[in-house]
């Protein structure tokens, strides 16, 4: 939760909401269709809908059927939104890797390590809720 609260108020600082913030981070690095985008952030589609009107109202993106599927659209960044996109990523960017670079090597290195364990323990404690096993051995961490 506190990461998703500094992203938050980095998104904010930008003058988005966390989600407008994230789709336009995903529309940049190629993840276009709003079925996607909802996948990757964990939203509804309602939810990611109403960010992509206020992005469309911002004039950062617009949407445009695909060539295979009419009913599908997918969100192209305006000249305006690559714009704004390159100069908020780009200073994101810029604070991670001075956070990053506040820790010591070897911080970084149990950073990581710690983070993909609690992943790989949180995966095997829903697996095991999803399968009524109510354990998990270590090699599932």
């Amino acid at each position: 939760m506190e990461f998703d609260s500094v992203y938050g108020l980095l998104a904010r600082s930008c003058g988005l909401s966390g989600t407008e913030y994230w789709a336009l981070v995903l529309i940049r690095e190629g993840v276009v269709t709003q079925r996607e985008i909802s996948e990757q952030l964990s939203l509804s589609r309602q939810t990611l809908n109403s960010a992509f009107k206020l992005l469309i109202k911002k004039g950062l993106i617009r949407l445009e059927p695909l060539e295979h599927d009419q009913r599908s659209k997918r969100a192209i960044l305006t000249q305006a939104g690559a714009r704004y996109v390159e100069t908020t990523i780009a200073r994101t960017r810029c604070l991670e890797e001075q956070a990053w670079q506040a820790l010591t090597e070897e911080d970084q290195a149990a950073l990581i390590r710690l983070t993909r364990q609690y992943s790989a323990a949180l995966r095997c404690a829903l697996r095991s809720q999803e399968t009524q096993v109510d354990t998990c051995s270590s090699e599932d961490l």
